[in-house]
């Protein structure tokens, strides 16, 4: 009995010994997979997040626990890639910008794995101008035995996987180098994608994509011949598909897409889903109570993490909607070539959430304006809501509620990483509250009768 009560007081010094952050060391690590004859002459960061890693879910508690660094994700990337590929005689320069580098834990059959995105472009600096040479993207999971988690081994394995990528397209003749000016060197394509050859190529032949990079870099194989059929849908033309048939030793299964000539098609596992172009993004439709390993789960309200990352990884799209008619647009994720919902938003985006509604039982004639570090944010009326995100930075946030009746009150707010707050705010005559069916009015108006475990709704009254 006090050996069980002993380990049972370990599990929880150690877990409560990293309940507050983890933090990632790569002092002393090196890569096993290098590029022969190049050295890291700098290593540029494009993304918005400059501190935080990610998220980890540690075993035992019930919460987000923010991934950092000792210092600044450039300043730790750059001394741990220069000490694995160091400056020697004759050797060539090599600038590495990282366009995405995220950390997250997901849970698979009671499993705990550690993963990582990464986006690595690989780019040869000159005088006036680089040339970038290949945007390698990665997602690499590693199963955590370990507690806690080794986060260093998922890091390495994931610049080693984009170095073997990168050597493999070049040793393949596949390589689509683009020149641009030194000042355009920090754009991240993941978020200005305008800039990939599939946006900017003229006549594009007819063809299929072994892989999504393919399609990106618009490489088709034209070597075999193939027959393309299309199924019209007279009602729903968004719903039209195509139908490739193959010789018969040619083997399917790993096809991503293909070229028609002037249209795009992405192989869906049952048929092949048009793909038009909308800006600098390919767009699609399809049936939400459809099934598609490329296709993720719709994020819902402050469930991102669940929605996007654990559908991506392990599932297909889910059954929102019993009517069989009933579309959804879809866009094309740029990073790894799946299909997510058209206006989720990035799971990447390091961020808190503050959610304010103004309630509908206010004084319809008051309006309300929302003040953040002096800047006024909007002016809100009754029914109306406003969304604040905050980077990891932040710990607390100063409102400042002026009301055209007269009112004004200044507030700080905790925020919490990976959280979502909601708040109600009421402007009235007396101050008598009925919480519960100001709770449902939040539920119905905000959450849409949804709840989720990180998501807190707290009531303010004003």
């Amino acid at each position: 009995m006090k050996s069980c009560l002993l380990i049972l007081l370990f599990i929880f010094l150690a877990i409560s010994a990293y309940s507050e952050v983890y933090e990632v060391n790569l002092e002393g690590r090196k890569l096993e997979v290098r590029i022969p004859g190049y050295f890291i002459q700098d290593v540029i960061l494009s993304q918005r997040e400059d501190s935080c890693l990610g998220y980890q879910n540690p075993k035992g508690v019930l919460k987000f626990i923010a991934v950092y660094f000792d210092r600044n994700i450039r300043d730790e990337l750059k001394e741990f890639l220069q000490n694995s590929m160091p400056e020697l005689p004759g050797m060539k320069p090599l600038i590495l910008r990282v366009n995405r580098f995220f950390i997250y834990e997901t849970t698979k059959s009671l499993r705990e794995y550690s993963c990582l995105d990464l986006s690595v472009t690989f780019i040869l600096p000159g005088e006036n101008t680089v040339i970038e040479e290949y945007t390698s993207d990665v997602s690499v999971s590693l199963f955590q035995q370990k507690f806690p988690p080794d986060l260093e081994k998922v890091v390495i394995k994931g610049f080693e996987d984009c170095f073997t990528r990168y050597m493999e397209r070049s040793r393949q003749g596949l390589m689509v180098t683009r020149e641009v000016d030194k000042a355009a060197i920090n754009v991240n394509p993941l978020e200005t994608p305008g800039c990939y050859r599939c946006f900017r190529m003229k006549n594009p032949k007819k063809g299929f994509y072994r892989t999504y990079f393919d399609f990106r870099d618009a490489l088709p194989d034209t070597t075999v011949d193939f027959k393309i059929g299309h199924d019209y849908n007279a009602k729903h033309k968004e719903l039209s598909k195509a139908y490739v048939k193959f010789p018969k030793d040619f083997k399917e299964d790993k096809i991503w897409g293909f070229c028609e000539g002037d249209s795009f098609y992405m192989n869906s596992g049952r048929s092949y889903l048009p793909l038009v172009r909308e800006g600098d993004w390919f767009v699609t439709f399809a049936r939400t109570s459809e099934y598609s390993q490329d296709v993720t789960a719709a994020a819902i309200f402050g469930g991102v993490f669940f929605g996007i990352i654990g559908a991506s990884l392990f599932g297909g799209i889910a059954a929102v909607s019993s009517d069989p008619n009933q579309t959804e647009k879809f866009r094309l994720d740029l990073f790894n070539g799946k299909l997510v919902p058209f206006d989720a938003r990035d799971y990447t985006v390091m961020s808190s959430r503050i959610v304010l509604f103004l309630s509908k039982v206010s004084n319809p004639a008051a309006k309300l304006a929302v003040f953040t570090d002096g800047q006024q944010q909007c002016e809100m009326t009754p029914g109306s809501y406003q969304t604040i995100e905050l980077s990891c930075h932040f710990e607390s946030l100063n409102i400042r509620l002026v009301s055209s009746t007269g009112g004004e009150t200044t507030e700080e707010i905790p925020v919490e990483l990976f959280k979502t707050y909601v708040y109600l705010l009421k402007i009235g005559k007396n101050h008598k509250v009925d919480i519960s069916r100001i709770h449902d009015e939040m539920k119905n108006s905000i959450l849409k009768k949804r709840t989720k475990e990180n998501t807190l709704c707290r009531v303010k009254l004003y």
